[in-house]
Parts: C-alpha cells; structure tokens; sequence
C-alpha cells in the first residue's frame, strides 16, 4: 500500500534539495527573521492546502474555468490545478513580500525559503493530479498516454509560472 506524501513532506524534500545548493549562513538575528518567515509562510502554505482539500471534498463551490467541458475529465484536472497554481502562488508571494517589509528585511537572503514552499506547492499539485486525476473519469485505470502529456505539461506550467514569479520577486 502506498501512503500519499503531505505537504509537509513535500517541504522536507524541497529544503533537503536546497540545502546542497551552498546558501550562506545567517548571523542569529537574521536566523530568527528566517525563522518567522519560515512558520509564516508554512501556515500560508497550511491553509492553502486545507482550501484545496475542502474544495475537493466539495464542501465549496469550485471555480468555474471556461474550456474544460471540452476537455476528457483528467486534462480538465489538470487545467484547473494549473489555474489553482497560477492563483495561489502569488499569494504566497505576497505573504513573502509582506513579511519582508514589515520586519524590514531584505528578499534575496530569504529567497530560499520562498522558493522551498513554493516548490512543494507545485510538487503538491501534481501528486493531486497523479491521484484524484483519475478518479473523474471513469473509463481510466491508470493513466496511459494523453494523461502522462497532460501530467508532464502541468509540471511544466507550474514550473514556468514558479520561476516567472520568483524572478519578479527576488
């Protein structure tokens, strides 16, 4: 039986990647900022994930996207992962953003941090995708072909969505 990774494991494996990319070190005032920042943007990240899980469980209205009648069930997922993706990651952006000039604290230092969130965001959706993708059409078993595509171009536009706000911001 395979169990479904968390969010938080998601994270783990993010910070674990960056942790070899060779960050500088943090004088102790600025590792508690990173700190705060960090349990900021994990509640940010908290409560994104709850949403999700609530609108998945249908207990709110999800939102319309305009195209997916015409897509099979599975693409249509991933289209509106996709358009979760580009809604949310903004926001925790923002969050970023917001915690950085209200503690007076400059972006690029912190950027990892961001980037490790925002990571396990994308890698978040797609594991929605690979497990409850299936459950919308009936006639799939596993995914054959169209929902690997589809699969692969969601982790690339999620990626590219990533980066692009990413660099805006840092």
């Amino acid at each position: 039986m395979n169990e479904q990774a968390t969010i938080i494991d998601f994270v783990s494996a993010s910070l674990h990647s960056l942790e070899a990319s060779g960050r500088t070190l943090l004088s102790p005032t600025e590792q508690e900022v990173a700190d705060d920042l960090a349990v900021t943007l994990d509640q940010t990240l908290g409560t994104m994930v709850k949403e999700l899980e609530r609108i998945a469980s249908c207990q709110q209205d999800t939102p319309v996207v305009e195209g997916l009648d015409e897509l099979p069930p599975f693409e249509a997922f991933c289209v509106g992962l996709k358009h979760i993706g580009a809604a949310l990651l903004p926001h925790m952006i923002e969050v970023f953003e917001q915690f950085c000039s209200d503690n007076a604290a400059p972006k690029k230092p912190f950027g990892w941090i961001l980037r490790a969130r925002a990571d396990a965001f994308v890698a978040y959706l797609l594991q929605l995708a690979q497990v409850h993708g299936l459950a919308f059409d009936d006639s799939l078993e596993r995914l054959g072909k169209k929902e690997q595509i589809a699969l692969a171009r969601l982790g690339a536009d999620l990626r590219i969505l990533m980066q692009s706000a990413l660099e805006k911001t840092l």
